[in-house]
This record gives C-alpha cells, sequence and structure tokens, in this order.
C-alpha cells in the first residue's frame, strides 16, 4: 500500500517562491540606456522614433520591438512556461529564468532588424547610407538594445 507523506517543506518553499513573484521581479528588454547620442538626442530618443515614426511625418514608423514581440508571441510564452516549470520545481533561480527569456527576447529583435523592416527606404536614404536595410547605419541602435532583470 502506497501512501502520501504530507511534507511542508515542500509547500513553504512554494509559498516562498509564490511570493517573492508576487514582488514584481521582471525583465526589461530594449534600448534601455539614455547616452546622449548628439545635441541631446539620446538613443532612447532614436528608438521611439524609428518604433512609432517622427510627429512630422518625416520618419516613418518601423516598429522593431513590438513587432517582434507580437511576431514571436507564442514562441515567448511557451519558453515562459518552461521557465515558470523549472523555477516552480527548484531547476532554476527566478533571476536565471528572467535571464535567459530576457536574452532570448533581445536576440530576437536584433535578428528582425537584421532580416530587415518595412517600410522599404527612400532611394536618397539608400545612395546616402549604401545600404537599403532601415535601422542598420552605424550599429549603435542595434547593439544598444539589451534586457536587465529587476526586482530581484
Amino acid at each position: 500500500m502506497k501512501y502520501v507523506k504530507d511534507d511542508k517543506r515542500q509547500q513553504k518553499r512554494l509559498e516562498k517562491l509564490l511570493r517573492k513573484m508576487a514582488k514584481g521581479p521582471h525583465v526589461a528588454v530594449g534600448v534601455l540606456q539614455d547616452d546622449p547620442v548628439s545635441d541631446g538626442f539620446s538613443m532612447l530618443d532614436l528608438a521611439t522614433v524609428h518604433e512609432f515614426g517622427s510627429k512630422d511625418g518625416r520618419i516613418r514608423q518601423r516598429s522593431f520591438i513590438r513587432s517582434t514581440c507580437d511576431a514571436k508571441q507564442k514562441h515567448h510564452l511557451k519558453l515562459m512556461e518552461k521557465l515558470q516549470a523549472k523555477y516552480l520545481s527548484g531547476k532554476m533561480s527566478l533571476k536565471t529564468a528572467l535571464e535567459v527569456l530576457g536574452s532570448v527576447v533581445e536576440k530576437n529583435i536584433v535578428q528582425r532588424i537584421n532580416r530587415g523592416l518595412k517600410p522599404r527606404l527612400k532611394p536618397g536614404t539608400v545612395k546616402r547610407k549604401k545600404s537599403s536595410k532601415p535601422l542598420i547605419d552605424t550599429g549603435r541602435l542595434k547593439g544598444s538594445i539589451t534586457h536587465d532583470v529587476r526586482g530581484i
């Protein structure tokens, strides 16, 4: 005859993990630093203009963060489920799980920029840049995409 042993240690461990999760640990992904590029215009400002387009309409919207998250949503949700299971079973720390998630999302955003974004660049811009790929000029914007685990 088999029996179930009531192990309060396991329950206490799970309760502790859930309390820790309730404090709001998360991972931020994108252009997180606000270093000046020129004339008070920061890398974050540049990323925002490209993500949403300029107010005057001269720079068209070329979403690289939202479009990546939309396109990879199912993949990211599956990864989060796997990481959550590892965390809850004690096989992975919360910080490590969030680091893995952040690293994957960061890599996906960079890959999306490398593949190219729509709308296409105007012929004059292609001639000036000597490249037809939007958001790739000096590489500083792409190099500014990072992730940071917070709240732990």
